[in-house]
């Protein structure tokens, strides 16, 4: 069952990870190849693409004033209303309010109702709020792409498209890798808790009170003394020995002491009819310093079985 969790908790992962890279970054890192394209065209190639997206809103060029600077500035009517268009061509622009001051006063100069300043950069949060107030509509490079996509040319479009489905791929896949990584770690966890879970005695049997009037059983024998325990070379050599005698089973590969109360027993192979506890307990309980020490059934490489844990004697 262990298993199952961890197969549905690696493809969920997997399939979340690869909606977003496909959905999301993938347009993402498309935008952002496209904008720098646009920064690195003339700036007659780039005005060109605007005035032909606005020309697809319904915007008609009026005056047409170009700067050699790579500033310029454009009357447009549209629906009998004119608008002034300023573009800043180039990605390193961070336009802010004093920009949109100043189209704002060249539209009162030249009766414009409306404005639309153009940058493949962005605009600073103090220009949203006075470009609102003067009609200025604003476009920069997460707004300006989608506007230009479908007129850039061709082969360059292509070229952006393949470029951000590579990126994605490897996203994709690194994802994956991540999500199998992830099954692996649930899997482990989920198969040590329930090892634990086998490990952890059960709750002791309830007595049961005496009827009235019965007579009165004897009380329980007092508990023994408790035993005493070999000193720390006696307990290495007990531990020794108890590893040469489970690597005898026929069902074992080696033996090991992982630490000074764990026992790995490395399993050469999983007989599921019978216990491989009930053959291993009975030799670590021989020796009572050993016997409530922690033991792991680890499978061969390759098997689907879970480790499991167990103490054959509680504390």
């Amino acid at each position: 069952m262990h298993w199952l969790v961890a197969i549905a908790a690696a493809l969920a992962v997997g399939a979340a990870a690869t909606f977003v890279i496909r959905g999301v970054l993938q347009r993402r890192d498309e935008a952002a190849g496209g904008i720098e394209a646009l920064s690195e065209m003339s700036w007659r190639s780039f005005i060109t693409l605007v005035l032909d997206a606005l020309a697809l809103r319904g915007f008609t060029r009026v005056v047409d004033r170009e700067a050699p600077s790579g500033d310029g500035d454009f009357t447009l009517e549209c629906e009998g209303v004119h608008h002034l268009l300023a573009c800043k061509h180039g990605r390193a622009f961070v336009l802010g309010r004093r920009d949109v001051d100043e189209l704002a006063a060249a539209m009162r100069v030249q009766d414009a109702a409306g404005g639309l300043l153009v940058t493949q950069g962005r605009f600073a949060a103090d220009a949203r709020a006075p470009a609102r107030r003067a009609q200025i509509e604003l476009l920069d490079g997460a707004t300006l792409w989608p506007e230009l996509r479908a007129l850039v040319p061709a082969p360059l479009l292509g070229q952006l498209r393949a470029a951000a489905a590579t990126r994605a791929r490897q996203r994709t896949l690194a994802a994956w890798l991540l999500a199998l990584l992830a099954g692996v770690a649930l899997f482990t966890a989920l198969s040590a808790s329930r090892g634990d879970a086998d490990a952890r005695p059960g709750p002791a049997p309830l007595t049961q009170a005496a009827p009235a009037g019965a007579a009165p059983v004897s009380a329980a024998p007092p508990p023994p003394a408790p035993e005493r325990y070999p000193d720390d070379a006696a307990l290495e050599q007990q531990r020794r020995d108890v590893a040469s005698a489970v690597s005898t089973l026929p069902m074992v590969d080696r033996v090991i002491w992982s630490s000074p109360s764990t026992m790995e027993v490395f399993l050469a192979a999983v007989d599921t009819d019978h216990d491989a506890f009930a053959a291993v307990c009975p030799l670590i309980e021989r020796y009572p310093a050993l016997a409530a020490s922690r033991v792991q059934l680890t499978p061969p490489a390759g098997h689907a079985a879970p480790v499991r844990f167990r103490q054959c004697r509680s504390y």
